[in-house]
């Protein structure tokens, strides 16, 4: 009863908790740092830690002493026997449990961190694909309003030539797609503005607010180098499994008891009190759990075999993102930047308004300008997913901030 009432206790709790609105943010860095904290997964991976946080102490209970009476009678005679006997841990079964039990509650707060982990990239991704779509949708925007522009001074004109017309049929269908991609957009925008209120009950225009203004690669700071929680994860059922054997090894010595004993015999009318020791110790004389020790240890040989080669493949994946990480960024910076491509496309513009270039050409700097742009938040998203599979390898990505 006392457990099911401790449940409901933590159960409620968490239930405020995850009604509890983060407050409002003042930079990106108070969004991530709230949402891995009360997002709903990591409220549910808390609890299960809560849960695991005595198990060490339950698991490793003394057992308690064990009273014994016999007594005869027959014919006037009279035959007691008293013992309290106590079992005794030679072997270390109740010390393995202990371990065990606090193994297992450091390994669920591991598990804590991983979903903490999963949170910040999903939550680092969504910034990155809102700051993406800002910026499209700034580029898409002026193409429109550019369109709209050079159509209505065709239209001013009184007649058009062939090929002006067809130019006008041209940007109307121009415009058109740009329109549809903004409409598009503007919904995905949405989508990912609803992830935010969802997890973090963030309002729309505190998200946009604090987003405005950062046209540049979404960075986190590196920190010291650790074992990936994935490791560490392979870690604790290593130390699981040697405890395992352990617990196999002082399987055949439990039933170890030790205590008093008193007996009371009354035959031919003659009392008699009698004091001494009761003791009993199992004789391993049949069996001594050989097939369990052997099993155990070969798991314990397994374990430690998979985290060495986790940990060789994990420093070579390591080198390799961050090879490619100083690669993609040495192309990054050779692009042009977005005040650039600016002032390119309204050159474009100007030069088409004087005549001196043909429509295809005015449409053309359109798409080249568009798709330069989106290319390059591809690149600077590429980027970020590395740096985050870099972090999550380094055991630093819950300490990311931005």
């Amino acid at each position: 009863m006392k457990l099911i009432i401790l449940v409901l206790v933590l159960m409620a709790s968490m239930a405020g908790q995850a009604q509890e609105a983060c407050p409002t943010p003042n930079s990106l860095n108070d969004i991530l740092e709230c949402m891995k904290e009360r997002h709903q997964l990591v409220l549910l991976k808390d609890l299960e830690v809560t849960a695991t946080s005595n198990l060490s102490k339950a698991l490793g209970q003394r057992p308690n002493p064990v009273l014994g009476l016999e007594t005869v009678h027959a014919k006037g005679e009279r035959q007691t026997q008293i013992t309290l006997t106590q079992e005794l841990d030679l072997g270390g079964k109740r010390n393995s449990l202990q371990t065990k039990g606090s193994i297992i509650h450091e390994a669920k707060k591991n598990e804590l961190r991983i979903t903490k982990e999963q949170i910040i990239e999903e939550v680092l991704l969504n910034i990155h694909h809102l700051l993406h779509l800002n910026e499209t949708l700034e580029v898409n925007r002026e193409v429109s309003e550019s369109l709209s522009d050079v159509m209505k001074a065709l239209k001013k004109r009184p007649v058009l030539a062939p090929e002006q017309e067809a130019s006008l049929l041209n940007f109307r269908l121009q415009q058109a797609e740009v329109n549809n991609i903004i409409v598009l957009q503007e919904d995905e925008e949405e989508e990912i503005l609803l992830f935010f209120l969802l997890n973090g009950g963030y309002k729309k225009e505190d998200v946009l607010r604090v987003m405005k203004g950062h046209h540049h690669p979404l960075e986190v700071n590196r920190r010291s180098h650790n074992l990936s929680l994935n490791l560490q994860r392979l870690g604790f059922e290593t130390k699981l499994a040697q405890e395992e054997l352990n617990f196999q090894k002082a399987l055949p010595w439990e039933g170890i008891t030790i205590g008093p004993m008193f007996m009371d015999d009354k035959m031919g009318g003659v009392s008699e009190k009698l004091y001494g020791l009761s003791l009993t110790i199992p004789i391993p004389a049949w069996q001594t759990n050989k097939a369990g020790k052997s099993l155990a240890s070969i798991n314990v040989s397994n374990f430690k075999t998979k985290f060495d080669l986790l940990k060789r493949k994990e420093e070579l994946q390591k080198d390799s993102l961050d090879e490619r990480i100083k690669g993609l960024k040495a192309t990054l910076r050779n692009l042009p930047s977005n005040k650039e491509l600016l002032k390119t496309h309204e050159r474009i513009e100007k030069l088409y308004s004087q005549g001196l270039i043909s429509p295809t050409s005015f449409l053309e700097s359109h798409r080249i300008w568009r798709d330069v742009i989106s290319s390059k938040l591809e690149l600077e998203e590429k980027i970020l997913r590395l740096s985050i599979e870099y972090y999550r390898l380094s055991g630093t990505l819950n300490e990311v901030h931005l």
